[in-house]
């Protein structure tokens, strides 16, 4: 299954764009599932996104726990 297309929107905010079109804006605080380790963070939790930040190489990133992290370790899941 192919991954949703992710914009940023604002700090606060991101849109989730489906294979079919269909948008969805999450603001924050959202949940996202962690899809790799990366210490603190272990594979399959959860955690809750703060803030969004746009980057010029790893095109999004969150704020988790007062860290920043590169958005494509998580599982965006969203009901259309």
């Amino acid at each position: 299954m192919k991954q949703p297309r992710i914009d940023y929107v604002d700090e606060k905010s991101i849109l989730v764009i489906n294979q079919s079109g269909k948008m969805r804006q999450l603001h924050c605080p959202f949940r996202v599932q962690v899809n790799q380790d990366a210490a603190p963070l272990r594979k399959d939790s959860w955690v809750i996104v703060e803030s969004v930040l746009p980057h010029n190489e790893k095109k999004l990133l969150f704020k988790i726990a007062d860290k920043w992290w590169q958005y494509d370790i998580f599982i965006i899941k969203v009901v259309y």
